[in-house]
């Protein structure tokens, strides 16, 4: 149990730090080499934050610990690793950044300085790093279908609607078979998803579906599905063909001691049948303290196993979704499959942009909308249990997610920062260094007391 117990806390540790590792590279190494390609001194290449644990720089070559606050490294740059895996930065001289450093303030600009550049080389460099986590994504998606092909679920029937979604309220019903979206026919679940999730249109959704022989239209509106989706629920609609399997089992838990095993397949828990994860759990977690009869094959065998839940609602298993059903496998070539990296990227950033949009007009919660370190992992850890294809495309997901939110026009941000070189641009003059610390100091605060709520969601969802 304890070596379970290790692995449960070790895998979302592993998958959250090369997930956040990739992408802060990759983010920061834009900023990096977009400042060189200008002609800037960056001082430093951080990835992490908080106090130097190695690094490396022309100077003083590969050391650990600190380094002279007041070594001149003639231009060159000291690559480091530093203690918290929260980030990274690069230190641009000139520039007002998250170093607080204005020793430059009291002297005339150098040419190699941020503060020294034109308006357009000083955007350049500063949106550097989300287009960076854009082209990652387009690089994903782009080769992925290369290697692997396109793998889609080959039906849109409904198994199960989530009863607290607003496609519930629509009129969605399990055995419903999607036939089209906005006058789109679909062939595949994937096909559902991507025109219910994540078109951008507004208004009223029509969704034509076979029921009981006969065609009917259930509309609904696009606000109800970003708030469902936002809410973490996804559409509220899963497919059929899904079979819920344990994955595992703790022995000392309420399933162990009952003789649930790693590999059962749930079929019923009292007399409803399971159709979807979600559905199963919530059942559970109604059902705290009380006994519950679950309806399981093991090895082509039906068997019912009794057993009561604890009084955490919780039977000690972990769940795993396998789709069973028919699928259907897309090759495509090397520039049809640029062309849907690129158009599957542009859907994501606007989708996200909704909902960003959703959560400022109040219409989204916060605690819907936005996950933090521990949801990360969580996440991070079950795309890897899929694969390495869905590791990688969860990867770029979060890429892209990083790259919308840096460009939100907040102190601290780079979106903050652009504001600045637009306000400059305008009445064509450099502003004071001492307000953009009062702003750059009012940003790190909100971003921390950011951070810290959204840690506190983590820990109470």
């Amino acid at each position: 149990m304890e070596k379970l117990i290790d692995m449960e806390f070790l895998q979302p540790t592993i998958a959250f730090i090369i997930v956040i590792g990739v992408l802060v590279f990759v983010h920061e190494l834009g900023h990096f080499l977009a400042a060189r390609w200008t002609g800037m001194r960056a001082d430093v290449f951080a990835i992490g934050m908080g106090p130097r644990l190695m690094g490396w720089n022309p100077k003083t070559g590969f050391s650990f610990g600190k380094i002279p606050e007041d070594l001149d490294l003639e231009g060159g740059t000291d690559y480091r690793l530093c203690a918290l895996p929260i980030g990274g930065y690069v230190k641009i001289l000139g520039m007002v950044d998250e170093s607080m450093d204005t020793d430059f303030a009291g002297r005339p600009p150098e040419p190699y300085e941020f503060r020294s550049k034109k308006n357009w080389q000083k955007a350049f460099v500063l949106s550097a790093g989300v287009i960076m986590n854009f082209l990652l994504a387009i690089a994903v998606f782009w080769l992925l279908p290369l290697f692997y092909g396109h793998e889609e679920m080959a039906t849109t029937t409904i198994a199960w609607v989530d009863p607290n979604t607003s496609v519930a309220a629509a009129g969605f019903v399990g055995g419903d078979r999607v036939v089209s979206v906005d006058g789109v026919t679909v062939a595949t679940w994937e096909d559902c998803a991507e025109q219910l999730g994540l078109s951008t249109n507004t208004g009223m959704r029509k969704v034509v579906v076979q029921r009981d022989g006969a065609t009917r239209t259930v509309q609904l509106s696009s606000s109800d599905l970003v708030r469902s989706m936002a809410g973490g629920t996804g559409l509220g609609l899963y497919p059929s063909d899904m079979k819920i399997i344990f994955g595992g089992v703790v022995t000392l838990s309420p399933a162990g001691r009952a003789g649930l095993k790693q590999g059962d397949v749930v079929l019923a828990v009292d007399s409803m049948p399971v159709r979807a994860l979600p559905q199963f759990q919530r059942y559970v977690r109604a059902h705290a303290a009380r006994p519950i009869t679950l309806h399981v094959e093991r090895n082509g065998t039906p068997m019912p196993i009794a057993l009561t839940v604890g009084s955490d609602s919780t039977i000690g298993v972990q769940l795993e979704g396998s789709y069973v059903g028919p699928r259907r496998t897309e090759t495509f070539a090397v520039f049809e499959s640029l062309g849907m990296a690129v158009q599957e990227t542009g859907n994501t950033i606007a989708m996200i942009g909704t909902s960003v949009t959703h959560v400022f007009r109040g219409t989204v919660s916060v605690k819907q909308s936005f996950g933090g370190p521990i949801q990360i992992a969580k996440m991070a850890s079950r795309s890897s249990d899929l694969g390495l294809e869905a590791f990688l495309r969860f990867m770029a997901l979060i890429s892209i997610s990083l790259g919308v939110m840096n460009l939100l026009p907040l102190p601290g941000l780079d979106g903050g920062h652009l504001v600045f070189v637009g306000i400059e641009a305008v009445i064509r003059r450099e502003i004071p260094t001492n307000i953009k610390i009062r702003f750059q100091q009012v940003g790190i605060a909100l971003l921390l007391m950011l951070m810290a709520f959204v840690f506190y969601l983590d820990l109470t969802r």
